[in-house]
């Protein structure tokens, strides 16, 4: 064989940890460390890697099931998730119950061509789907519960607080053109802001997206009597539908 990388379909090194993890095409997935001590996981899928973790998921059923491990193989979040999201800010995971599946629905593609769709764009936008039913939540990389998975969506405004959408609001796929990426949108149902905190318990009444954002430093300050600026880390287009 002329190139061996042609035997793996995915290889994942860090120099840091000196350790490796990767696939055969066989399907099947092994760690290596710097003394070429090798051993075989029981992974379905490893799917990337940052900041020495490795999302992965087993195929459970019929079903994808999403965990996440250190590049030596140790398991941190344990492969019983519907979806679990890339690493954010090199501190939390975005995790999903329910039927991770973006499917065509006649409600969500009017929305789209009525709210989103931008006509006049250079590369056109591309309306791609409806996420099926469940919920969202919040975890470290500790695996510790910051937010429940009880909501229908949740935006990581920055590294302290999250926007939480309650209600049966439709989450759609979208492919921006002009940007060329994938966007989620959201629109309807109600919104609290969260405060990520051991030592306060801080969060909004129900309102709108923009208007609860606008109403959570009043709120910090009245428990901290600090100041509180916020930027949202995501760029989700939160639209009242």
């Amino acid at each position: 064989m002329d190139n061996p990388l042609e035997l793996y379909q995915t290889i994942f090194i860090s120099e840091e940890f000196e350790n490796a993890i990767f696939q055969h095409k066989d399907g099947k997935v092994y760690t290596a460390n710097q003394y070429n001590i090798t051993g075989e996981l029981n992974v379905s899928k490893i799917v990337d890697y940052s900041n020495g973790m490795v999302r992965f998921y087993n195929n459970i059923e019929g079903r994808k099931k999403w965990g996440v491990m250190q590049i030596t193989g140790l398991e941190i979040i344990p492969p019983v998730y519907d979806y679990i999201s890339p690493l954010i800010d090199e501190t939390y995971f975005k995790i999903f119950t329910g039927d991770y599946d973006w499917k065509y629905d006649e409600e969500s593609s009017n929305l789209f061509y009525d709210f989103l769709c931008d006509h006049g764009s250079w590369n056109g936008d591309q309306y791609k789907g409806r996420l099926g039913q469940g919920k969202w939540g919040l975890i470290n990389t500790q695996n510790q519960i910051l937010i429940p998975v009880e909501y229908q969506w949740i935006d990581l405004l920055d590294k302290n607080s999250v926007c939480c959408n309650v209600g049966d609001s439709p989450i759609i796929k979208w492919y921006l053109g002009d940007d060329k990426k994938d966007i989620l949108s959201i629109g309807g149902g109600l919104w609290k802001v969260v405060h990520l905190s051991r030592f306060w318990d801080i969060e909004t009444e129900l309102g709108q997206y923009y208007d609860v954002i606008s109403q959570f430093p009043e709120e910090y300050k009245k428990h901290t009597g600090l100041d509180y600026y916020s930027l949202s880390y995501e760029s989700q287009k939160i639209h009242q539908f």
